[in-house]
């Protein structure tokens, strides 16, 4: 990559993991305000997305020690890596669920991908929050 490429790679990666730390903490205000504590069972389901097949399968490879991932077309080109805790749940305090989601922005980094959105539902009948347009971001 190009100097220029790289610092405008990572101007946008920057912008992007801020944008989800805002959203982590909108995200919880919703789960605490449902109730939600560090003992709820949350299910999470999450999406990445990435311009180049083979780095995106390497982010879908590293996350499938955790997580069932799946690797699948999505618009204008990119690939969507999709993961989920699915069957299992996970308990998290409000400082876990936000490491997680920087965790999350970290793990894509180095593939050349984005931590898109994710969501998270209450176990087993509770709302579901997600991600997309929880704050408003520029």
């Amino acid at each position: 990559m190009t100097d220029t490429h790289d610092a405008t790679w990572n101007a946008y990666y920057d912008r992007k993991r801020n944008e989800r730390l805002q959203e982590a903490d909108a995200v919880w205000r919703r789960l605490a305000a449902a109730g939600v504590s560090e003992d709820t069972v949350l299910v999470i389901d999450f999406t990445h997305f990435g311009a180049d097949r083979t780095h995106a399968e390497a982010l879908a490879q590293q996350l499938s020690e955790h997580y069932a991932t799946s690797l699948e077309p999505g618009p204008d080109g990119y690939w969507l890596v999709k993961g989920t805790t699915r069957p299992y749940g996970v308990s998290l305090t409000e400082d876990q669920h936000r490491d997680w989601v920087d965790f999350m922005c970290d793990a894509a980094r180095p593939h050349g991908c984005v931590f898109s959105t994710w969501t998270v539902d209450v176990h087993p009948h509770g709302p579901r929050v997600s991600s997309e347009g929880v704050t408003e971001t520029g």
